[in-house]
């Protein structure tokens, strides 16, 4: 292993290691013993993590309405999407690792790489969109909770910041942003000729044929945003678990501002402690005592445990599976395993 990628691995070691310590440390403060055994004897866990997959195979419809037919299932879609989540919740890598699985699993299933990529970067900029959106109507029902000139300041300055990211972004992608890729694409392929055929990929090309289909990329957005409101949903569901009712505005509000900070706090895996800190001080906002907005940020961690795992499960049968049947393809047909003195049987194959 060199050294810049030791070094990497050991930052987000230490980032993860430090985000564990802060929940630990909230956790410690915030609750009480009748706290964790409401949390054990709640139907609250089971109903989130059903929801929670809902509200994923909602994103993975998105992905698959902005992809031309012919294109693989929304099954597989869906798939794709609950292993990136499960990826970026519980493996320590960064959002990119966990993106470049789910283009992985996506080329599996018969997309060819440069659809697969186009589509979920424009997946990644209508979710992003979307988001923002999101964390707007967040901020417009706070300011209708508390209206106080220090919170409208920074969340139109965060709005104002966050408009112009999006529009940078889509200026760039539709300027040719991807060429350079490409470019770049050509230079590996020069040094490492085992690259060349990603130098036939024709990333630009294909996003701009994307973005020329406004309805598609607008009945994408109408999926992620309503996986949002079901974030909010989940939280719905929390309350009234715990016996602390609110309506579906102040959750929105929670889920929204819990959402922005943690896509903030990108560089520490899985937001362990950032999405703490945030859900007790949105719902404080909102009425919310610390203990309760306590359980809301353990039920969410516990809930990514709960899906990611069969997850991550998936991911590893998906891969062993395709392994396999790669091995039985490229044989020879009839030719024997290793070791073995006659041919498998017909119902073997």
């Amino acid at each position: 292993m060199t050294g810049e990628p030791r070094r990497s691995n050991l930052s987000r070691a230490g980032l993860a290691l430090a985000g564990v310590a802060v929940a630990a440390g909230v956790g410690w403060y915030a609750l009480r013993g009748a706290d964790l055994v409401l949390l054990s004897t709640s139907w609250a866990i089971p109903a989130v993590a059903a929801l929670h997959l809902v509200e994923q195979a909602g994103c993975g419809c998105a992905w698959g309405t902005i992809v031309r037919p012919p294109r693989p299932s929304f099954w597989a879609f869906f798939r794709a999407r609950w292993i990136r989540a499960s990826v970026a919740a519980l493996v320590p890598v960064s959002g990119v690792g966990a993106a470049l699985v789910a283009l992985r699993l996506s080329m599996h299933a018969g997309l060819p790489m440069d659809v697969a990529a186009a589509s979920l970067i424009l997946d990644a900029t209508i979710e992003m969109i979307t988001q923002v959106i999101f964390t707007a109507l967040g901020f417009g029902l706070l300011f209708a909770f508390a209206p106080r000139l220090r919170i409208f300041g920074w969340g139109a300055a965060t709005m104002m910041l966050a408009a112009v990211a999006v529009a940078v972004l889509v200026a760039v992608q539709r300027g040719g942003g991807l060429r350079l890729v490409e470019a770049g694409l050509s230079r590996l392929a020069r040094r490492w000729p085992r690259l060349l055929p990603l130098t036939e990929a024709r990333l630009h090309e294909r996003l701009v044929g994307l973005y020329r289909r406004p309805l598609a990329a607008l009945a994408s957005g109408w999926f992620h945003f309503g996986s949002w409101l079901l974030g909010a949903g989940e939280i719905w569901l929390m309350l009234l678990a715990f016996g602390h009712p609110a309506n579906l505005a102040k959750c929105v509000v929670v889920e929204s501002l819990s959402m922005t900070a943690r896509s903030a706090g990108f560089l520490v895996p899985g937001a362990l402690g950032v999405q703490e800190v945030a859900v007790i001080v949105a719902g404080g906002l909102v009425g919310l005592s610390p203990e309760t907005a306590m359980l809301v940020a353990v039920v969410k961690r516990v809930r990514d445990v709960v899906v990611g795992v069969p997850g991550l499960l998936l991911w590893q049968w998906l891969e062993g599976h395709r392994l396999r049947f790669g091995r039985f393809a490229a044989k020879p047909q009839g030719a024997p395993e290793a070791g073995m003195t006659d041919p498998p049987d017909a119902g073997a194959q």
